[in-house]
């Protein structure tokens, strides 16, 4: 086969590889990303290199720290797909007897396999990534083998010592979660992919990016619907637009607290914009330590530093800050937000985040429970006639109840303390729809 031909499909497949992983799983590469914590560093090094498999998990979480961007997660799969393409095309042009035009063409097919394979398995949302890794030590491992060992007593022995090496640099476990493995049930689930892109675009505050994808399918999942209504309440649509997408009652607004960690964000992130910060940072402390292969967050990190600096808590915010200072994404991002901390409180009131949340806080905690989330709407309001966000929560809230005798208490209480008009309308377009 003509080398330009070779070239020519190589490329062709790389490129379905690249918008593959770009576009429609940006989400699990976001995914990927926000549930490990990379750490610059020899000691962060040596206790990877000193675990089996460390060297395939220490390169690949390496790799993963730029899936923060998409598309630069996705060049880097792509990269390591082609390289693995390459490396098994070598190995089968030296196993091949005799190297004639017709094995020419069963090789470099034949050299697709270990890629699609890989490809599929990686579907499954709980496998690591550092199994690319993997792969591509195993295949190394392989290549050296069949071009120095001609004898077939060394032959034997190169292979024992491969896969010796193999077993301890690349690993045999590469699951997400201890003691289960590959879920074929789950490969490329088409809810899944559609939750981790709602994940992606509710951490990254693209809230006209949600509605839009709301409006192509209907949300219908507790984490999608709930991430729509922040979206429309962040853009002040709520009372305007609830109607025209499904509700699943009041848990579209605050879904119950669940151990899976990226659901658990999305209602996280619910609580920090409305300003209840305490609730938010419990849960994202949750979220990180629900985490299945007790792996740190670099999302949930940054969160809790925020929080505690919004809350005052300078020296717990300092300790999260100084973790983030020794990564490569997040580290300009951790020195600014030092130096805002060392000039005082006025630097800190005057950002466009953390001064509006510290000002809409509730400035005394206190507990309680689930079916109360209305009436903290309500005092979040109370102290701070900004919160537009809370307003539209708590007039919303008895409605999805279907208890309208609350919502018309609500509303009075609105007309009568906030020194404001609102478009109550929306919300009487949300009871005639109903």
């Amino acid at each position: 086969m003509k080398k330009i031909v070779r070239y020519f499909i190589t490329c062709l497949v790389g490129i379905l590889i690249y918008l593959f992983w770009a576009i429609p799983l940006r989400g699990m590469l976001n995914y990927h990303e926000e549930f490990q914590l990379f750490q610059t560093g020899s000691d962060y090094f040596v206790s990877h290199l000193t675990q089996r498999g460390g060297l395939s998990v220490y390169i690949s979480e390496f790799l993963i720290q730029f899936y923060n961007n998409y598309w630069i997660g996705a060049l880097i799969i792509t990269l390591e797909f082609v390289l693995i393409q390459w490396l098994s095309l070598d190995i089968l042009k030296n196993i091949l007897p005799t190297w004639s035009k017709r094995h020419a063409y069963l090789a470099f097919f034949l050299s697709f396999v270990p890629m699609l394979l890989l490809w599929i398995i990686l579907g499954d949302v709980n496998v690591m990534h550092s199994v690319i890794i993997a792969v591509i030590i195993a295949l190394i491992l392989i290549d050296l083998l069949v071009r120095i060992f001609r004898n077939k007593l060394y032959r034997i022995l190169g292979a024992v010592v491969a896969i010796l090496l193999f077993v301890w640099l690349a690993g045999t476990s590469h699951y997400r979660i201890p003691s289960m493995h590959l879920d074929i049930s789950n490969i490329y689930n088409p809810k899944t992919i559609e939750l981790l892109d709602y994940d992606l675009l509710v951490r990254a505050n693209r809230w006209n990016q949600v509605i839009r994808k709301a409006e192509k399918q209907q949300p219908d999942l507790p984490l999608s619907v709930c991430a729509t209504n922040l979206a429309l309440g962040m853009t002040n649509q709520l009372g305007n637009r609830a109607g025209d997408f499904f509700q699943n009652g009041p848990e579209g607004l605050f879904p119950s607290f669940s151990k899976d960690p990226f659901s658990t964000l999305t209602t996280a992130e619910v609580y920090f914009q409305l300003g209840l910060i305490n609730t938010a940072q419990r849960y994202y402390f949750e979220a990180m330590e629900a985490a299945p292969n007790y792996k740190k967050s670099c999302r949930c990190i940054r969160r809790l530093a925020e929080t505690n600096l919004i809350n005052g808590q300078y020296s717990v915010a300092r300790k999260y800050l100084h973790l983030l200072e020794k990564t490569l994404i997040y580290r300009k991002w951790a020195q600014r937000t030092l130096s805002m901390i060392n000039r005082g409180e006025s630097a800190i009131m005057s950002h466009s985040l953390y001064g509006r949340l510290r000002r809409m806080r509730l400035s005394e905690d206190f507990l309680y429970n689930d079916q109360e989330v209305d009436k903290v709407c309500g005092l979040l309001l109370m102290q701070n006639h900004e919160n537009v966000l809370a307003m539209q929560y708590m007039l919303l809230y008895p409605l999805l109840e279907n208890n309208y005798d609350k919502f018309v208490q609500y509303m009075r209480l609105v007309k009568d303390e906030v020194p404001y008009t609102m478009e109550f309308a929306s919300f009487e377009k949300y009871l005639r729809q109903r």
